[in-house]
């Protein structure tokens, strides 16, 4: 009986053939596949940052504009004639909120799953609060230019700063404007 062809590489099961993959083209492999199956179903965000010279909502209430309010001097009907009407008048505690958003950035956005998919653009907002409180007398007691925080409600951010103690505003730095 002629010998097997087998016998000769030294094969135990004769007439079977074995195909050993080296392990740096099975890494190779699944690194392809792991890039490749994100592009059949995905989903792609990328924030692009922008300059805030887009208002987005309100009318912007700009620093130089703050001059005029002098803590216990400016009256209610100062600021209605200067700003015009707030956007929020919370009278328990005497407070005028003036509310604008401006663009400070912009975020792309695409959807795909096989052969049908979507994209867009969304404007990111940067939300701007002028608050002003009153005294008795209506005469403005502190008044501060926030940044509310995208994750605080708005409400919750009101009644924090309701809370907090005055600062002391650059425009009534102590013992002077009294």
């Amino acid at each position: 009986m002629p010998p097997c062809a087998c016998s000769l590489s030294k094969s135990k099961n004769c007439g079977e053939t074995t195909t050993k993959v080296h392990p740096i083209y099975s890494r190779a492999l699944t690194a392809l596949l792991l890039c490749i199956l994100p592009l059949l179903t995905s989903c792609v965000m990328l924030p692009i940052p922008t300059t805030e010279s887009k208002v987005l909502a309100g009318k912007p209430v700009k620093e130089e504009q703050l001059s005029f309010l002098k803590p216990n001097i400016t009256t209610k009907q100062d600021v209605i004639e200067r700003l015009g009407s707030p956007n929020v008048i919370w009278e328990d505690v005497r407070l005028f909120a003036y509310n604008w958003d401006m663009r400070q950035g912009i975020l792309f956005w695409a959807v795909g799953a096989y052969y049908s998919g979507g994209m867009g653009t969304e404007d990111i907002p940067k939300h701007y609060a002028l608050l002003i409180q009153f005294d008795e007398q209506d005469r403005v007691q502190r008044f501060e230019r926030r940044v509310r925080p995208s994750s605080q409600s708005y409400i919750d951010f009101l009644k924090e700063w309701v809370k907090t103690p005055s600062p002391q505003s650059p425009q009534n730095p102590p013992g002077q404007g009294e």
